[in-house]
């Protein structure tokens, strides 16, 4: 039994889910998921309803990248989403090669589409040919011209964090964005990204889940 502790808006989140923000434990596609959907309907809900950005969940990434048909990846996913008028677009890259779950290790690609340039940010640096591949299938429909990965993002000291940065790496970017949208991704500084910073955004979004599954519970008995 595996009771479910929040429904947020798409994301549902049960027990065991909750149970892998505590240190040490690899973050699974449903917690990455609803970081992503609590960006984009709460924290950067402006900036995402302007198309100013965009938060790709990660089962739809993956879908995405074991997708055989382009036509098909492109009308049931693509093109209802709006991507090539979003200016900034985050896509949680898994190292899965199944639709099973699994995976070791977590990055993610940035599409900037002011300068059709697509990012890949890793915090071991072991999941460039998952990007490489993503890139060379989707580059057409993004009209990105080129992959770069970003050297100055930061690197986990441990097996387990990889989520965790791209959670951390996702938000520190929109964040910048949000204040300048105009801001070059490259000059950046990740520096504020540090184990500490990640132990403790792990316990933030625990508390977060527990906080929203509270209020939820709190509605429904009224």
């Amino acid at each position: 039994m595996d009771p479910l502790i929040l429904n947020f808006n798409d994301s549902l989140v049960y027990e065991s889910d909750l149970s892998l923000l505590n240190e040490g434990n690899w973050l699974n596609d449903r917690i990455i998921g609803f970081v992503c959907d609590y960006f984009e309907n709460k924290i950067f809900k402006n900036e995402c309803d302007m198309s100013l950005v965009a938060f790709i969940n990660p089962s739809t990434v993956q879908y995405l990248k074991l997708c055989e048909d382009f036509d098909e990846a492109a009308a049931c996913f693509l093109e209802p989403l709006n991507l090539k008028n979003k200016k900034i677009i985050f896509l949680p890259l898994n190292s899965n090669q199944s639709v099973d779950a699994g995976g070791t290790h977590w990055s993610f690609l940035v599409i900037d589409n002011r300068n059709s340039i697509a990012k890949h940010l890793d915090s071991i640096g072991s999941n460039i040919k998952e990007a490489e591949s993503f890139y060379k299938k989707y580059k057409k429909f993004f009209n990105a011209k080129k992959l770069e990965s970003l050297s100055n993002f930061p690197k986990q000291i441990n097996s387990s964090d990889c989520g965790a940065y791209v959670i951390a790496g996702i938000e520190l970017i929109a964040e910048y964005f949000k204040q300048n949208n105009e801001a070059d991704i490259a000059e950046i500084d990740f520096g504020l990204i540090s184990p500490n910073y990640i132990r403790d955004l792990r316990k933030k979004y625990k508390n977060l889940i527990l906080l929203l599954a509270s209020l939820q519970k709190s509605n429904e008995s009224t």
